[in-house]
Protein backbone atom coordinates (compact mmCIF):
# COMPACT_ATOMS: atom_id res chain seq x y z
CA UNK A 1 0.00 0.00 0.00
CA UNK A 2 2.91 2.44 0.73
CA UNK A 3 4.03 1.82 -2.70
CA UNK A 4 0.56 3.16 -4.49
CA UNK A 5 0.88 6.98 -3.01
CA UNK A 6 3.53 8.11 -5.54
CA UNK A 7 0.77 6.72 -8.29
CA UNK A 8 -1.72 8.37 -6.63
CA UNK A 9 -0.52 11.83 -6.49
CA UNK A 10 0.28 12.01 -10.30
CA UNK A 11 -3.35 10.90 -11.08
CA UNK A 12 -4.68 13.78 -8.48
CA UNK A 13 -2.44 15.88 -10.31
CA UNK A 14 -2.39 14.77 -14.39
CA UNK A 15 -5.36 17.02 -15.02
CA UNK A 16 -3.84 20.11 -13.97
CA UNK A 17 -0.36 19.82 -15.71
CA UNK A 18 -2.35 18.73 -18.98
CA UNK A 19 -3.12 22.32 -19.98
CA UNK A 20 -0.20 23.65 -19.18
CA UNK A 21 1.67 21.53 -21.21
CA UNK A 22 -0.81 22.13 -24.28
CA UNK A 23 -0.06 26.04 -24.09
CA UNK A 24 3.72 25.32 -23.96
CA UNK A 25 3.79 23.38 -27.10
CA UNK A 26 0.96 26.02 -28.55
CA UNK A 27 3.04 29.12 -27.66
CA UNK A 28 6.23 27.23 -29.25
CA UNK A 29 4.86 26.97 -32.67
CA UNK A 30 4.15 30.84 -32.65
CA UNK A 31 7.88 32.12 -34.38
CA UNK A 32 8.48 36.02 -33.62
CA UNK A 33 9.77 38.42 -36.35
CA UNK A 34 11.22 42.18 -35.87
CA UNK A 35 11.89 44.53 -38.81
CA UNK A 36 11.72 48.59 -38.75
CA UNK A 37 11.37 51.45 -41.41
CA UNK A 38 12.01 54.64 -41.51
CA UNK A 39 9.29 57.13 -41.10
CA UNK A 40 8.21 59.52 -43.86
CA UNK A 41 8.82 56.37 -46.36
CA UNK A 42 6.70 56.01 -49.00
CA UNK A 43 3.70 53.54 -49.27
CA UNK A 44 5.42 50.34 -50.49
CA UNK A 45 8.19 50.48 -48.55
CA UNK A 46 9.51 47.06 -47.61
CA UNK A 47 9.99 46.46 -44.05
CA UNK A 48 13.73 45.89 -43.49
CA UNK A 49 14.99 43.12 -41.29
CA UNK A 50 11.66 41.08 -41.94
CA UNK A 51 11.49 37.97 -43.59
CA UNK A 52 9.61 35.18 -42.82
CA UNK A 53 10.40 31.42 -43.99
CA UNK A 54 7.01 29.69 -45.15
CA UNK A 55 8.61 26.62 -43.74
CA UNK A 56 8.59 27.83 -40.22
CA UNK A 57 4.88 28.32 -40.67
CA UNK A 58 3.57 24.82 -41.23
CA UNK A 59 1.28 26.09 -44.06
CA UNK A 60 1.24 23.26 -46.02
CA UNK A 61 0.50 20.77 -43.12
CA UNK A 62 -2.22 23.33 -41.58
CA UNK A 63 -4.37 23.86 -45.20
CA UNK A 64 -2.95 20.32 -46.69
CA UNK A 65 -1.44 22.14 -49.66
CA UNK A 66 0.39 18.54 -50.55
CA UNK A 67 -2.85 17.06 -51.02
CA UNK A 68 -4.46 17.07 -54.93
CA UNK A 69 -7.39 19.26 -55.08
CA UNK A 70 -6.71 20.71 -51.39
CA UNK A 71 -7.17 24.37 -50.48
CA UNK A 72 -4.56 27.30 -51.09
CA UNK A 73 -2.93 29.38 -48.07
CA UNK A 74 -3.42 33.12 -47.77
CA UNK A 75 -2.09 35.14 -45.23
CA UNK A 76 -3.61 38.02 -43.74
CA UNK A 77 -2.23 40.80 -40.67
CA UNK A 78 -4.33 40.83 -37.78
CA UNK A 79 -4.08 43.63 -35.14
CA UNK A 80 -4.11 47.52 -34.07
CA UNK A 81 -2.92 49.33 -37.21
CA UNK A 82 -3.04 46.58 -39.54
CA UNK A 83 -3.94 48.62 -42.28
CA UNK A 84 -0.64 50.02 -42.92
CA UNK A 85 0.72 47.34 -44.13
CA UNK A 86 0.54 44.57 -46.54
CA UNK A 87 1.16 40.75 -46.55
CA UNK A 88 2.62 39.01 -49.93
CA UNK A 89 4.63 36.40 -50.24
CA UNK A 90 8.02 35.89 -52.09
CA UNK A 91 7.58 32.62 -53.80
CA UNK A 92 11.56 32.23 -55.64
CA UNK A 93 12.60 32.57 -51.74
CA UNK A 94 9.78 30.64 -50.21
CA UNK A 95 9.29 33.74 -47.91
CA UNK A 96 6.58 36.40 -46.28
CA UNK A 97 7.51 39.37 -46.13
CA UNK A 98 5.31 43.10 -45.30
CA UNK A 99 5.46 46.31 -47.33
CA UNK A 100 3.89 49.92 -45.92
CA UNK A 101 0.58 50.78 -47.51
CA UNK A 102 0.91 54.66 -46.64
CA UNK A 103 3.49 57.07 -45.24
CA UNK A 104 4.12 56.58 -41.43
CA UNK A 105 5.24 59.49 -38.96
CA UNK A 106 6.86 57.84 -35.61
CA UNK A 107 5.74 60.96 -33.53
CA UNK A 108 2.37 59.73 -33.71
CA UNK A 109 3.23 55.84 -33.82
CA UNK A 110 6.97 54.14 -33.08
CA UNK A 111 5.82 50.44 -33.10
CA UNK A 112 3.26 47.97 -34.30
CA UNK A 113 2.10 44.71 -32.67
CA UNK A 114 1.06 42.39 -35.04
CA UNK A 115 -0.08 39.17 -35.92
CA UNK A 116 -0.03 36.68 -38.97
CA UNK A 117 -2.72 34.99 -39.59
CA UNK A 118 -3.15 31.86 -41.87
CA UNK A 119 -6.60 31.75 -43.75
CA UNK A 120 -7.18 28.56 -45.98
CA UNK A 121 -8.95 28.73 -49.47
CA UNK A 122 -10.46 31.97 -49.96
CA UNK A 123 -11.04 33.02 -47.13
CA UNK A 124 -8.82 36.26 -46.79
CA UNK A 125 -10.72 37.61 -49.67
CA UNK A 126 -14.16 37.07 -48.04
CA UNK A 127 -12.61 38.92 -44.99
CA UNK A 128 -13.54 35.99 -43.33
CA UNK A 129 -11.13 35.38 -39.38
CA UNK A 130 -8.02 33.16 -40.00
CA UNK A 131 -8.41 29.78 -39.08
CA UNK A 132 -5.13 30.13 -36.60
CA UNK A 133 -2.30 32.72 -35.79
CA UNK A 134 1.11 31.08 -37.34
CA UNK A 135 3.42 34.50 -36.44
CA UNK A 136 3.65 37.45 -34.44
CA UNK A 137 5.44 40.53 -35.93
CA UNK A 138 6.66 43.35 -34.33
CA UNK A 139 7.49 46.67 -36.87
CA UNK A 140 9.79 49.45 -35.26
CA UNK A 141 9.37 53.14 -37.20
CA UNK A 142 12.86 54.56 -36.61
CA UNK A 143 13.18 58.47 -36.69
CA UNK A 144 14.71 60.81 -38.98
CA UNK A 145 15.51 64.36 -38.66
CA UNK A 146 12.10 65.83 -39.79
CA UNK A 147 11.63 68.53 -36.97
CA UNK A 148 13.76 72.03 -36.26
CA UNK A 149 14.44 72.92 -33.04
CA UNK A 150 12.26 75.49 -31.68
CA UNK A 151 12.56 78.08 -28.88
CA UNK A 152 9.79 78.24 -26.52
CA UNK A 153 10.85 81.25 -25.45
CA UNK A 154 11.07 85.26 -26.95
CA UNK A 155 13.84 87.44 -27.42
CA UNK A 156 15.55 88.61 -24.58
CA UNK A 157 17.06 92.21 -22.77
CA UNK A 158 18.42 92.18 -19.53
CA UNK A 159 20.63 94.86 -17.52
CA UNK A 160 23.70 93.36 -16.13
CA UNK A 161 26.17 94.66 -13.30
CA UNK A 162 29.35 95.42 -15.09
CA UNK A 163 30.96 94.13 -12.23
CA UNK A 164 29.51 90.30 -12.30
CA UNK A 165 32.12 87.79 -11.53
CA UNK A 166 33.47 86.53 -14.45
CA UNK A 167 32.54 82.76 -15.19
CA UNK A 168 29.01 83.63 -13.83
CA UNK A 169 25.56 82.55 -15.86
CA UNK A 170 23.42 85.34 -16.86
CA UNK A 171 20.86 83.52 -18.49
CA UNK A 172 19.75 80.23 -20.03
CA UNK A 173 18.12 78.81 -23.49
CA UNK A 174 16.50 75.38 -23.96
CA UNK A 175 15.10 74.33 -27.18
CA UNK A 176 13.11 71.39 -28.06
CA UNK A 177 13.53 68.76 -30.53
CA UNK A 178 10.15 66.70 -31.68
CA UNK A 179 12.74 63.95 -32.95
CA UNK A 180 14.54 61.14 -31.18
CA UNK A 181 18.27 59.76 -30.28
CA UNK A 182 20.83 62.05 -32.07
CA UNK A 183 18.32 63.53 -33.69
CA UNK A 184 16.93 65.58 -30.74
CA UNK A 185 20.70 66.18 -29.20
CA UNK A 186 21.06 69.33 -29.89
CA UNK A 187 24.14 72.35 -29.30
CA UNK A 188 24.04 75.97 -28.49
CA UNK A 189 25.69 78.64 -30.10
CA UNK A 190 26.19 82.54 -30.79
CA UNK A 191 26.35 84.91 -33.68
CA UNK A 192 28.33 86.66 -33.58
CA UNK A 193 31.05 85.26 -31.67
CA UNK A 194 32.31 88.06 -28.93
CA UNK A 195 34.84 88.31 -26.26
CA UNK A 196 32.53 88.86 -23.18
CA UNK A 197 29.97 86.27 -23.47
CA UNK A 198 29.97 82.12 -24.47
CA UNK A 199 27.34 79.73 -24.52
CA UNK A 200 27.67 76.72 -23.15
CA UNK A 201 27.12 73.69 -26.01
CA UNK A 202 25.65 71.04 -23.97
CA UNK A 203 23.66 72.95 -21.56
CA UNK A 204 22.47 76.71 -23.37
CA UNK A 205 23.99 78.62 -20.65
CA UNK A 206 24.75 82.07 -21.41
CA UNK A 207 28.30 82.52 -19.36
CA UNK A 208 30.08 85.96 -18.58
CA UNK A 209 33.83 84.94 -19.37
CA UNK A 210 35.33 88.56 -20.08
CA UNK A 211 35.31 91.68 -18.11
CA UNK A 212 32.62 94.80 -19.07
CA UNK A 213 34.03 96.78 -16.44
CA UNK A 214 33.52 100.72 -18.01
CA UNK A 215 31.24 99.31 -21.38
CA UNK A 216 28.60 101.85 -22.31
CA UNK A 217 26.99 100.54 -25.29
CA UNK A 218 24.63 97.46 -25.36
CA UNK A 219 26.14 93.76 -26.51
CA UNK A 220 24.17 92.28 -28.79
CA UNK A 221 24.13 88.42 -29.98
CA UNK A 222 21.87 85.93 -31.43
CA UNK A 223 21.29 82.63 -29.87
CA UNK A 224 20.79 79.23 -32.04
CA UNK A 225 20.49 75.63 -30.95
CA UNK A 226 21.72 73.14 -33.71
CA UNK A 227 20.70 69.01 -33.69
CA UNK A 228 23.42 66.41 -34.00
CA UNK A 229 21.02 64.95 -37.14
CA UNK A 230 22.03 64.52 -40.66
CA UNK A 231 21.46 66.82 -42.30
CA UNK A 232 21.66 68.69 -39.59
CA UNK A 233 18.83 71.23 -38.21
CA UNK A 234 18.92 74.56 -37.18
CA UNK A 235 16.57 76.79 -35.11
CA UNK A 236 15.46 80.03 -35.22
CA UNK A 237 17.12 82.41 -33.42
CA UNK A 238 16.89 83.81 -30.13
CA UNK A 239 17.95 87.73 -29.90
CA UNK A 240 19.86 88.50 -26.63
CA UNK A 241 20.66 92.13 -25.72
CA UNK A 242 23.01 92.72 -22.40
CA UNK A 243 23.14 96.58 -20.96
CA UNK A 244 26.17 96.89 -18.53
CA UNK A 245 24.93 98.73 -15.55
CA UNK A 246 27.28 100.59 -13.27
CA UNK A 247 26.32 100.88 -9.78
CA UNK A 248 25.68 104.92 -8.77
CA UNK A 249 28.47 105.89 -5.82
CA UNK A 250 25.83 107.41 -3.97
CA UNK A 251 23.97 104.11 -3.11
CA UNK A 252 27.71 102.33 -2.15
CA UNK A 253 30.14 105.24 -1.17
CA UNK A 254 31.48 104.80 2.45
CA UNK A 255 31.37 108.21 4.20
CA UNK A 256 34.92 109.98 4.19
CA UNK A 257 36.52 112.27 6.17
CA UNK A 258 35.15 115.91 4.87
CA UNK A 259 38.86 117.24 4.39
CA UNK A 260 38.78 114.50 1.81
CA UNK A 261 34.94 115.45 0.41
CA UNK A 262 36.75 118.98 -0.05
CA UNK A 263 39.47 117.74 -1.68
CA UNK A 264 39.38 118.69 -5.13
CA UNK A 265 39.58 115.38 -7.30
CA UNK A 266 42.36 114.36 -9.56
CA UNK A 267 41.54 112.84 -13.13
CA UNK A 268 43.07 109.71 -13.73
CA UNK A 269 43.75 107.87 -17.39
CA UNK A 270 41.80 105.05 -15.82
CA UNK A 271 38.29 103.97 -16.61
CA UNK A 272 37.60 103.16 -13.13
CA UNK A 273 36.59 106.61 -12.52
CA UNK A 274 36.34 107.37 -8.34
CA UNK A 275 32.14 108.13 -8.75
CA UNK A 276 32.19 104.49 -10.01
CA UNK A 277 32.41 102.02 -7.47
CA UNK A 278 33.28 98.48 -7.94
CA UNK A 279 31.13 96.19 -5.40
CA UNK A 280 30.98 92.34 -6.39
CA UNK A 281 28.93 89.67 -4.85
CA UNK A 282 30.22 86.22 -4.18
CA UNK A 283 29.02 82.61 -3.32
CA UNK A 284 30.87 81.68 -0.43
CA UNK A 285 30.62 78.44 -2.14
CA UNK A 286 32.89 79.94 -5.34
CA UNK A 287 35.75 77.84 -5.90
CA UNK A 288 39.46 78.22 -5.25
CA UNK A 289 40.83 79.56 -8.37
CA UNK A 290 37.76 81.23 -9.56
CA UNK A 291 38.19 84.44 -11.46
CA UNK A 292 35.57 87.03 -9.70
CA UNK A 293 36.39 89.79 -11.77
CA UNK A 294 39.03 91.37 -14.58
CA UNK A 295 40.22 94.80 -13.88
CA UNK A 296 40.86 95.67 -16.88
CA UNK A 297 39.92 97.27 -19.34
CA UNK A 298 42.42 100.25 -18.37
CA UNK A 299 43.36 103.49 -20.22
CA UNK A 300 46.88 102.60 -20.27
CA UNK A 301 48.63 101.37 -23.06
CA UNK A 302 50.34 98.89 -20.98
CA UNK A 303 49.49 98.69 -17.29
CA UNK A 304 49.89 96.39 -14.38
CA UNK A 305 48.21 95.38 -11.42
CA UNK A 306 49.43 95.67 -7.25
CA UNK A 307 47.71 94.21 -4.48
CA UNK A 308 48.43 96.89 -1.72
CA UNK A 309 46.94 95.45 1.13
CA UNK A 310 46.09 93.30 3.06
CA UNK A 311 49.03 91.56 2.51
CA UNK A 312 49.33 88.23 -0.33
CA UNK A 313 49.45 85.41 2.45
CA UNK A 314 46.51 86.97 4.60
CA UNK A 315 44.34 87.67 1.68
CA UNK A 316 41.68 85.28 0.71
CA UNK A 317 42.05 87.10 -3.28
CA UNK A 318 45.02 87.75 -5.39
CA UNK A 319 45.36 90.03 -8.32
CA UNK A 320 47.60 88.53 -11.65
CA UNK A 321 49.87 91.39 -12.30
CA UNK A 322 49.43 91.48 -15.88
CA UNK A 323 45.74 90.57 -16.44
CA UNK A 324 44.22 92.24 -13.51
CA UNK A 325 42.03 89.10 -12.76
CA UNK A 326 41.10 88.80 -9.21
CA UNK A 327 41.25 85.13 -8.37
CA UNK A 328 40.17 83.08 -4.95
CA UNK A 329 42.81 82.14 -2.98
CA UNK A 330 41.19 80.24 -0.60
CA UNK A 331 37.86 78.94 1.39
CA UNK A 332 35.46 81.66 1.75
CA UNK A 333 32.86 81.65 4.28
CA UNK A 334 30.28 84.27 5.70
CA UNK A 335 29.99 83.03 9.02
CA UNK A 336 33.78 84.18 10.14
CA UNK A 337 34.60 86.98 7.04
CA UNK A 338 31.35 88.16 5.41
CA UNK A 339 32.99 91.39 3.83
CA UNK A 340 36.26 91.10 2.46
CA UNK A 341 38.05 94.67 1.52
CA UNK A 342 41.19 94.67 -0.99
CA UNK A 343 42.65 97.58 -2.14
CA UNK A 344 44.19 97.42 -5.64
CA UNK A 345 46.94 99.97 -7.04
CA UNK A 346 47.02 100.23 -11.10
CA UNK A 347 50.38 101.12 -12.74
CA UNK A 348 51.09 102.47 -16.26
CA UNK A 349 54.11 100.35 -17.46
CA UNK A 350 56.06 102.79 -18.99
CA UNK A 351 56.73 105.27 -16.04
CA UNK A 352 56.43 102.35 -13.38
CA UNK A 353 60.11 103.19 -12.53
CA UNK A 354 59.08 106.52 -11.56
CA UNK A 355 58.56 107.91 -7.88
CA UNK A 356 56.36 111.00 -8.97
CA UNK A 357 54.33 108.78 -11.74
CA UNK A 358 50.52 108.92 -11.28
CA UNK A 359 48.80 105.28 -10.11
CA UNK A 360 45.24 105.00 -8.83
CA UNK A 361 44.22 102.81 -5.49
CA UNK A 362 40.81 101.00 -5.97
CA UNK A 363 39.17 99.46 -3.19
CA UNK A 364 36.94 96.48 -3.55
CA UNK A 365 34.26 95.18 -0.94
CA UNK A 366 33.46 91.40 -1.90
CA UNK A 367 30.58 89.98 -0.01
CA UNK A 368 29.66 86.60 0.02
CA UNK A 369 25.62 87.30 -0.34
CA UNK A 370 23.99 88.69 -3.39
CA UNK A 371 22.35 91.32 -0.96
CA UNK A 372 23.43 95.14 -2.73
CA UNK A 373 23.97 96.71 1.06
CA UNK A 374 26.28 93.62 2.35
CA UNK A 375 29.23 95.72 0.93
CA UNK A 376 30.29 99.29 -0.77
CA UNK A 377 33.03 100.56 -2.22
CA UNK A 378 34.67 103.50 -2.84
CA UNK A 379 38.13 104.89 -5.17
CA UNK A 380 40.80 107.03 -4.48
CA UNK A 381 43.55 108.60 -6.20
CA UNK A 382 46.98 110.75 -5.55
CA UNK A 383 51.02 110.52 -6.19
CA UNK A 384 52.79 107.51 -4.95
Amino acid sequence: KPKRHPVMIWVTFLPFLMPCVAANRTSDLVPFFHGHVFENSSPGTRINGLSVPLKRLNSHRLCATGEPGSAAAHFKLLGDGSENFRVFAHHKRGHVLLKTTQTLDREERAEYALSLGLCCGQCAVEEEAPSEVVASIKVDVLDTNDHQPVFPGANMKLDLDDATALRAAICSFSARDGDSGKNAELIYFVVPKNGSFYAVPKTGDILLVDSILGLEEPIRFQVFARDRGWPPRTSQSVSVEINPRQWPAACLAIPKPKQELQAPVRKTRSVLEPENPVFISVSEDAGIGSVVVNLNPVRFQSAAFELVEPELENSPLSVSRDSGEVVIMRRLDRETEPLVEITVRVLDKRGEQSTSHLCECVRECVGETAERGDCSAYFCSGNF
